[in-house]
């Protein structure tokens, strides 16, 4: 008899082993955080380092209700307002549903655009029915104009199910520590019955992830104007990009905007000055173009990259 229960002991606590090995074998700086593994598992990726920004008196004033801006490679958090409140945060949603689209698919598969798709408003590429768009047409389309439309595509044609599409982007949150997230469509659009909310902390993490894991998106991201020509599948698009800071901050690569009436203006962005690399989060504020520039000087000089 305590031979057999030995037997199960042993037996058990070889499955417990074999099913956290690959955590423990895992190297401490990885990105990748696979889909197949369950939220409760998932690694702690990359959290930024506590900040003491708010023991300082000269910390600048801003309208933005939160606001993150982080060093990139160290986690050095420069500055925070407000970082873990719960807001909408409007068409920042997009950089989920980027990392969801890509970690399935790849840039050249073809999505065929829906008729809910093509009718999806306000700010959409003007993607007719039945057309055929690869993957990286309609990233283009998502980032630099903030194609509504571009993103239902990818949400209906990378997983076959738009159904199954959104629960994969709450899931990748749980897996990247966004524990103050939930994302209710592809688009960051309000809908009436819903609430779909993250946090600056929340939306750092995941633009972090979003730039080390696919590089291509900050390329993307970072163009100006895009022409796609006319195909066989298509009619042609010429996309300009929303990032103004783009041409008035030198050293921004991108990285996202986004505007409803209730999220307010927000903005991921993404700097790089003198080998320092920083990305930036502004929730709802009135000038975000303003307080980015300002943050990014004041962020660029602690880390003594200034002008």
């Amino acid at each position: 008899m305590f031979k057999k229960i030995l037997l199960t002991v042993s037996v058990v606590g070889f499955m417990v082993l074999m099913i956290h090995l690959p955590f423990v074998l895992q190297p401490s700086g990885s990105l990748v955080s696979p889909l197949s593994f369950t939220p409760r598992m998932a690694l702690n990726l990359w959290f930024p380092k506590a900040s003491a920004t708010s023991q300082e008196d000269d910390l600048p004033e801003i309208t933005a209700q939160a606001a993150y801006f982080v060093d990139t490679e160290n986690g050095e958090v420069l500055y925070q307002k407000n970082s873990h409140q719960k807001l909408p945060i409007a068409s920042l949603v997009k950089i989920m549903t980027a990392i969801v689209a890509l970690e399935n698919t790849s840039f050249d598969e073809e999505i065929t655009v829906s008729p809910y798709a093509a009718g999806m408003e306000p700010d959409r590429m003007d993607l007719r029915q039945g057309e055929i768009l690869a993957v990286e047409e309609l990233l283009y389309g998502m980032f630099l104009v903030s194609g509504n439309d571009a993103s239902e595509a990818l949400a209906e044609g990378v997983l076959g199910n738009r159904d199954e599409f959104i629960p994969a982007m709450n899931k990748k949150t749980l897996q990247l520590g966004m524990k103050d997230t939930l994302f209710i469509n592809p688009s960051g659009l309000e809908e009436d019955d819903k609430e779909q909310y993250s946090t600056a902390f929340d939306v750092a993490l995941m633009s972090r992830y979003a730039i080390k894991q696919f590089p291509s998106l900050v390329e993307i991201s970072s163009t100006y104007h895009r022409y796609i020509p006319k195909t066989s599948t298509h009619q042609d698009y010429d996309l300009y990009s929303g990032i103004n800071l783009l041409t008035t901050y030198p050293g921004v690569l991108g990285l996202k905007t986004g505007y409803t009436p209730l999220a307010g203006l927000t903005l991921v962005t993404l700097a790089r000055r003198q080998g320092q690399q920083i990305l930036g989060v502004l929730l709802n504020s009135q000038d975000r173009r303003a307080e980015a520039k300002l943050l990014l000087d004041y962020s660029f000089a602690k880390l003594g990259a200034g002008n």
